[in-house]
């Protein structure tokens, strides 16, 4: 009688440790990813975009809501990411608040810190803004010789405030 080989060749546990080092390496890479808010896996490339994600991340403005404003629930820690908005990859950091003091007030602050601290209005591509509804309210400023734009965005009771940065330092962002 022949008996059948119980053990593993040098080849097949070979294989498996390679096979299994991977696996441990995907599985690091994608809690590193997951801590990071996406940036290093994502499908609009934002590799290599860290530095530039933290530096849009801690403009002042984003953390700096009018008198009686409160961070909307689910978003205490600032949503940073990339985006494909309109065939504009860019990164973005993004901050919800509930608000029951109205929309002008919203943009009355804004304007105030926006304009204090060099940021300049830009004209929405949404046109003007429908009775009742007000549309999107955009500053652009230069950071590290790029064009970041600060976005603020209206729902009823809350507001987002934003910035975005195109990743090609050569293209700005349209409000």
């Amino acid at each position: 009688m022949s008996q059948k080989p119980t053990g593993l060749t040098v080849w097949q546990w070979g294989a498996l440790t390679v096979v299994g080092a991977l696996l441990v390496g995907l599985a690091l890479l994608l809690g590193l990813n997951r801590m990071l808010g996406g940036l290093l896996l994502d499908e609009d490339d934002c590799l290599g975009t860290q530095a530039r994600a933290e530096e849009i991340s801690s403009v002042p403005l984003l953390g700096t809501p009018p008198q009686g404003a409160r961070v909307s629930e689910g978003w205490y820690v600032l949503e940073v990411g990339c985006l494909d908005d309109h065939d504009e990859e860019l990164l973005s950091a993004t901050r919800s608040y509930e608000f029951d003091g109205g929309h002008d007030a919203v943009r009355d602050h804004y304007r105030t810190l926006a304009e204090a601290d060099g940021w300049t209005w830009v004209a929405s591509r949404n046109g003007p803004e429908p009775r009742g509804l007000p549309g999107d309210v955009c500053y652009e400023k230069e950071l590290s010789g790029a064009p970041v734009l600060l976005r603020l965005t209206f729902d009823p009771g809350a507001f987002r405030v934003g910035t975005e940065s195109a990743l090609d330092d050569d293209d700005g962002v349209s409000c």
